[in-house]
C-alpha cells in the first residue's frame, strides 16, 4: 500500500489537553495597512496541488478590495511547498474590483472554475442594497491547476429570474462537484419586499448556482425562504438508505446557524431550520465552512457520511473550532468543537484531501484582530475525534 503524502498531526502532548495542528501563514497584513481576507481553499486530487485564494484589501473595510490573489501549494516529500503570491487582477472586468473567491474543480474535463463577483470600483454592498444591483457574477477557468487563467466570463443573466432582487454575491469559500457530476456554487441574494422603501426592507436569502453539463450552462436555484441567511457552503451527504442529498450550512443574523437539506441539485430546500447545536457569532454572524466525506467504519454499523464544520466558537469571533457530525440528518448530532486557534478568528475554508482521512483548513486569525494573517493547517479526522472531548490547556483558557 503506498504511503499517504500527508503526515499525521497527532498529538505528542498530554492526553488530557487538546492540541492544535501546526500552521503555515500564507498571507499577512502588510506594513501599509493592506490586509488579506475571505480565505478560499481547494485541493486538486491526483495533482497534489492546493490552491489558496484570498481577497486583498487596502484596509479592513469591505469596500476597499484591491483584487484576488492566489498561492499554489505543491506537495513534496512530506510537506507542502508554497509558491509566491500570484495576483489575479488581469482577469477582472475593467473598472471593477474582484470579490468573494469560490473555486470548484470539474474532474472529467480537469477544469478549475473560479467564481467571483465583479463590482464597480467604489460601489459598496450597502449602496446596492438601497439603490439597485451593480454586482456581476463572473468566472474564470484554468486547465493547468491555477498557473494560467482565461478571461472573466460574465453570467449575471442567470440571476434574472430571482424575484425582487436588490443585489447578490457568491459566497466566499468553495463549491462542490456531486457524485453524478453536477457543479454547485453557493451564493446569496438580498431581496427587497417593498421597492419604494428598500433601504430597510432588504433581507438576505441563501441560494446556489449549478451546472448539469460540466460548466457549459449555469442556473440559479430556489432560495431558502424560511429564515434570513446569507453566506453558505454545501456538501453532498448520503442517508442510511443510500439516498444522496445536499446539505447547506448558512450564516444567519440570529444566534443560531441555519441548516438546510434538498433532495437533489436544482430542487427546493425541503428542510431549513435553525441549528440545534451550532451557534452564530454576534453582529450579523460570520462565515463558516463545511465538507462532507465517507466516515470511518464503525463496528456493527454501515459506513456513513460525516460532516466537518469550522467557525469561531465564541460570539465575538474568537477561538476557531472544528466540529464533527457523524449523523448529518440530525442537527443535534454535532460534537463539541476542537479549538485550533485561541484568540481572534474570522472566516475559514475547509478542504477534503481525499486521502487517508486528511483535511486542510485556511483561516483568518491574529493576536489582536482576526485580520492579521491567513493560516493553513493539515489535520486528520482522527485528530478531530481525539481532541473534541479534551480540555483546553490552562494557558489557553486565560489567554486574551
Amino acid at each position: 500500500m503506498p504511503m499517504s503524502p500527508f503526515p499525521s498531526s497527532r498529538s505528542v502532548f498530554s492526553a488530557m489537553k487538546a492540541t492544535q495542528p501546526e500552521r503555515t501563514p500564507l498571507f499577512r497584513k502588510e506594513s501599509n495597512g493592506s490586509v488579506y481576507r475571505l480565505p478560499s481553499l481547494i485541493y486538486i486530487p491526483g495533482e497534489n496541488v492546493f490552491l489558496a485564494f484570498a481577497e486583498k484589501r487596502k484596509n479592513e473595510s469591505d469596500a476597499e478590495s484591491a483584487g484576488l490573489v492566489l498561492r499554489r501549494g505543491i506537495y513534496k516529500t512530506g510537506y507542502v511547498s508554497w509558491e509566491g503570491v500570484q495576483s489575479l487582477h488581469d482577469i477582472c472586468l475593467r473598472n471593477h474590483c474582484m470579490m468573494n473567491p469560490c473555486p470548484v474543480y470539474e474532474e472529467v474535463t480537469k477544469t478549475l472554475f473560479l467564481f467571483f463577483n465583479c463590482v464597480p470600483i467604489g460601489v459598496t454592498e450597502e449602496r446596492m442594497r438601497k439603490w439597485g444591483n451593480s454586482s456581476k457574477l463572473c468566472y474564470s477557468t484554468s486547465g493547468d491547476c491555477g498557473k494560467t487563467w482565461g478571461p472573466a466570463i460574465d453570467i449575471t443573466d442567470v440571476t434574472s429570474g430571482i424575484r425582487n432582487l436588490a443585489t447578490f454575491f457568491v459566497s466566499p469559500g468553495h463549491g462542490i462537484q456531486t457524485q453524478c457530476g453536477k457543479l454547485v456554487i453557493p451564493a446569496y441574494v438580498y431581496v427587497a419586499k417593498f421597492w419604494c422603501i428598500r433601504w430597510w426592507s432588504t433581507k438576505a436569502r441563501t441560494f446556489y448556482i449549478y451546472s448539469e453539463d460540466q460548466g457549459s450552462r449555469w442556473r440559479a436555484s430556489e432560495r431558502i425562504e424560511k429564515h434570513e441567511c446569507s453566506e453558505s457552503e454545501l456538501a453532498e451527504i448520503m442517508s442510511e438508505d443510500g439516498q444522496r442529498m445536499l446539505y447547506c450550512n448558512a450564516r444567519s443574523p440570529s444566534k443560531k446557524r441555519v441548516e438546510a437539506l434538498m433532495l437533489n441539485v436544482g430542487g427546493e430546500f425541503k428542510i431549513a431550520d435553525k441549528s440545534r447545536k451550532l451557534k452564530e457569532s454576534e453582529k450579523g454572524g460570520c462565515s463558516g465552512s463545511v465538507v462532507g466525506f465517507p466516515g470511518l467504519e464503525q463496528p456493527g454499523q454501515e459506513r456513513r457520511h460525516w460532516l466537518l464544520f469550522s467557525h469561531p466558537t465564541k460570539k465575538e469571533r474568537r477561538d476557531l473550532g472544528i466540529y464533527l457530525n457523524k449523523s448529518p440528518l440530525m442537527s443535534e448530532a454535532w460534537s463539541k468543537p476542537w479549538v485550533i486557534h485561541d484568540g481572534p478568528a474570522g472566516y475559514s475554508d475547509l478542504a477534503d484531501c481525499k486521502d487517508a482521512n486528511t483535511f486542510a483548513i485556511l483561516f483568518e486569525s491574529g493576536a489582536e484582530t482576526p485580520y492579521e494573517e491567513i493560516n493553513f493547517c493539515l489535520f486528520t479526522v482522527e485528530d478531530v475525534m481525539e481532541n473534541i472531548n479534551k480540555k483546553k490547556s490552562l494557558f489557553s483558557r486565560f489567554r486574551k
